[in-house]
């Protein structure tokens, strides 16, 4: 989503750049190349990594050979820092310049790392306020952009086509797993909350119709409304969502939506996630607050009986939900407002303008333009811009 909304500001800042890269359906149909849809085969989780590694190990290799053909411009490395730390490394070896786009969040879990990204990029482009400070503290050449997500909200269209009663929404995950795991729960829920507001509709939107049939599956006979995409257009109209851990958490709080936040993981996953992340919490929301001000349920405290009391003290009109809502209304204005993927994309092209790549036949090497040999600006000058 993000990756999509960033080559589309490029093409309208540079029409004649040229973008072609790893992602997913959204990122094509933006303009970009697709070389792999590394969107298909999302998947989260320590095991499950490891059950994809030899996959994952020939889109790398295949993805150095390519960058070793094609030398473009720039490299831009979205999250993903398993693969894209380094791909980075490999790429910075080679004199194309690196723009990382969306910390790997470092700040929660091998703090390190940050040693690693500094030396294999050119520039940071952070969406979360305190990431600049981190990265320049070090050395980092980091701007704040500001969070994409607004982008992706101030281009939706909102119809209020489910403004009608109470409506609760349903947000297990868009992965395999993740709706495997906690929907069930959910329904758990949902099923406590029926029973004392009877007239509540429950909607989950997903992502696509594989997905689609998955949540169908596991509802069972409980009245749960299926759409594909509509997400925003259910966060207009929610009383109440109940979330898993991820994006949704935060677009849920964009909206001013009450909500709690659920994860499971399978239990190897857990018992490792555990000695490694060192946070307080895991939602979004709550981490730009600097405090709780969404209860979140993990593991084994994901269980209905916990959460339905507090799900019904935010359905409610209660002095817990206004304290929320006012809570959420302050985490968002933390983060501003439009624009993320248009200051992106400007940095990106503006790297592309103050840096050359000479030939790897020419004695590659990265440099200043300034400083570059005019057979290095000859290069430049003949081809389209290349990312």
């Amino acid at each position: 989503m993000h990756g999509a909304n960033l080559v589309s500001a490029m093409l309208r800042q540079a029409p004649d750049a040229d973008c072609e890269g790893l992602g997913g359906p959204r990122m094509a149909a933006a303009g970009m190349k697709l070389r792999c849809n590394l969107a298909g085969r999302a998947i989260m989780g320590f095991a499950e990594v490891a059950k994809s590694f030899p996959y994952i190990r020939r889109v790398f290799l295949d993805t150095i050979r390519h960058l070793e053909r094609t030398q473009p411009d720039c490299l831009v490395t979205i999250d993903y820092p398993g693969f894209n730390m380094r791909l980075a490394r490999r790429a910075k070896a080679m004199g194309i310049p690196v723009v990382y786009y969306i910390s790997p969040q470092v700040w929660a879990w091998k703090r390190k790392r940050i040693y690693t990204i500094a030396r294999s990029v050119d520039k940071m482009l952070v969406i979360l306020p305190f990431e600049e400070t981190m990265y320049r503290e070090i050395g980092v050449d980091c701007i704040y952009v500001g969070h994409p997500l607004f982008d992706q909200i101030e281009q939706a269209s909102l119809t209020g086509m489910f403004k009608n009663g109470m409506l609760i929404g349903i947000f297990p995950g868009s992965r395999d797993q993740e709706i495997r795991r906690l929907l069930r729960v959910m329904l758990e829920v949902a099923e406590g909350i029926r029973k004392t507001h009877p007239e509540a509709r429950f909607i989950a939107p997903c992502v696509d119709e594989q997905r689609e049939r998955q949540v169908h599956a596991s509802a069972g006979r409980f009245p749960l409304q299926t759409v594909i995409g509509k997400a925003y257009e259910v966060l207009t109209a929610a009383q109440f969502c109940l979330v898993a851990s991820g994006t949704a958490t935060l677009e849920t709080a964009l909206f001013g939506v009450p909500m709690v936040i659920l994860y499971r993981t399978a239990p190897l996953n857990y018992w490792i996630a555990r000695r490694l992340v060192h946070i307080e919490h895991i939602g979004l929301a709550n981490i730009l607050a600097g405090r709780g001000i969404v209860p979140e349920f993990i593991q084994e405290d994901a269980g209905a009986q916990r959460i339905l009391p507090a799900a019904l003290e935010l359905i409610d009109d209660t002095p817990r939900r206004a304290a929320m809502i006012c809570d959420l209304a302050e985490v968002r204005a933390k983060l501003g407002g439009p624009g993320a993927s248009a200051r992106a994309a400007s940095e990106i092209l503006k790297l592309m303008t103050t840096k050359q790549v000479v030939s790897p036949f020419e004695g590659g090497i990265a440099g200043d333009v300034d400083g570059g040999s005019a057979k290095g600006d000859t290069i430049r000058d003949q081809a389209k811009r290349k990312v």
